[in-house]
């Protein structure tokens, strides 16, 4: 077993997209003693004082120390492409310090603390992530992060015509919430559940419980609340039938609704690991959370960013890459500033959120002016009319100005009006169905 120096940080889907970016981000960041992404950027109210409470310099960051950061991939082989890759954009950054100053030491001393390991993970087998929790178990002694990116959606084809339509009519909340990608229903994984329910949100709560032992051991040896990232997205909101499609199966918005589904789920584990009287004390669901705060659950949001799984479309525009990529820029120009430049843009808001202090970090209760908004799309007003003006929670996303420059910023995640318990509701699904599969492969493996 390795026994870490510093942070020991979990990215799934790390070896392209969105998880390659943020494992970018984070290696510049901390090859740096002070990272901009770590100092305070919202102006939060001042948190009242309890157990909860931490020091605005919460992590002492060490070039001794460095990082160790955990690519969960699907693919081996593109894993060890990306740490290569992820090694040498480190190294050319490096390169670019004026030699002999105190900025160039530290990076170089970093560097040579960087442990940069690739580990097979596939959440469309729960086999493979109980497996990958093991393998963890035995090589790490604890975790700090586990940043929980990846995903995936059925898309089928672009509607070209709707597109064009809603860029003409709607071109804000077109970028933003694109209803013009279309998705097929049914499709099931090979654990028989929804494909994209277990993909982005099944297997990553199965993940999280393989390694909770991991988080709760890094709390005791740091003092310090260990973080589960949870990626959601702008485009998440309540499409499906919570009684009879909470595996999305039937619904033509699985993605949407695993992003939302994924949200209530963080919302909930984090409700209960600041209040234990949630907790369901002596029951299944009792320890799911960690106890006083020892686990964090933050919701973050990548903004909208040209990625992998953009290629599923059938897209039949000629030269469409070329023509979203100057139309998206002329977006941000024009004031949309979800919109980002890049990968390594796109993970300033997680990575902020990975950094920074916890009493920093947007809350409703800190920020009660953060309201939800009210999208302006036609096509979404019975979403909207089902939820409440209330923020349920805060998902940190990332931004841009009209130049392309990052920044963090907040987006209000609603109530589900006719459902204000669902969290509670998926959180103990997912509790037996996790026990259940539990069970099945601890019989097959003995």
């Amino acid at each position: 077993m390795e026994t870490p120096k510093g942070l020991v940080i979990v990215v799934t889907g790390s070896n392209s997209g969105v998880g390659f970016g943020i494992c970018h981000r984070l290696l510049v960041q901390l090859s740096t003693g002070h990272p901009s992404d770590s100092k305070p950027y919202f102006d939060v109210s001042k948190p009242e004082h309890g157990a909860h409470e931490v020091a605005a310099d919460e992590y002492a960051f060490s070039a001794d120390a460095g990082v160790t950061i955990i690519l969960a991939c699907r693919s081996p082989a593109r894993g060890q492409e990306a740490k290569t890759k992820l090694s040498r954009l480190l190294d050319e950054h490096i390169s670019k310090l004026k030699r002999g100053s105190q900025e160039h030491e530290y990076a170089s001393t970093f560097r040579r603390n960087v442990r940069l390991s690739v580990e097979l993970l596939d959440l469309a087998s729960i086999k493979s992530v109980l497996e990958f929790g093991q393998t963890v178990a035995k090589n790490y002694e604890y975790i700090s992060h586990l940043i929980l990116n990846a995903g995936t959606a059925t898309y089928s084809h672009l509607d070209t015509l709707r597109f064009i339509v809603d860029l003409a009519r709607y071109p804000m909340f077109g970028a933003r919430n694109p209803r013009a990608n279309l998705q097929v229903s049914g499709v099931m994984s090979q654990d028989n559940l929804g494909y994209v329910f277990q993909c982005n949100v099944f297997g990553h709560y199965v993940l999280y419980r393989s390694v909770q032992h991991l988080l709760i051991a890094y709390a005791n040896v740091s003092k310090l609340s260990a973080r589960v990232l949870w990626m959601g997205s702008l485009e998440a909101a309540p499409l499906f039938d919570p009684e009879d499609d909470w595996q999305l199966t039937n619904t033509l918005h699985s993605y949407q609704g695993s992003k939302y589904e994924l949200e209530l789920l963080s919302f909930e584990l984090d409700k209960r690991a600041l209040n234990p009287q949630h907790a369901d004390v002596g029951t299944a669901l009792g320890d799911l959370a960690g106890s006083h705060g020892e686990i964090r659950h933050l919701i973050v949001s990548p903004g909208v960013v040209q990625t992998n799984m953009s290629k599923t479309l059938n897209i039949k525009i000629p030269g469409y890459l070329f023509q979203a990529r100057m139309l998206l820029g002329m977006l941000r120009f024009c004031g949309c500033t979800h919109i980002m430049s890049s990968l390594y843009a796109a993970a300033v808001g997680p990575v902020h959120v990975a950094l920074a202090p916890l009493n920093s970090i947007p809350t409703p209760q800190n920020m009660p002016h953060v309201r939800p908004a009210d999208t302006g799309y036609p096509p979404w007003h019975v979403y909207y009319g089902q939820t409440t003006s209330e923020a349920q929670m805060c998902r940190i996303g990332s931004e841009s100005n009209r130049w392309g420059k990052e920044r963090p910023g907040i987006v209000a995640v609603p109530v589900w009006e006719a459902y204000p318990n669902l969290s509670q509701t998926l959180l103990e699904r997912f509790e037996r169905l996790y026990q259940t599969f539990l069970q099945a492969y601890a019989s097959n493996s003995t």
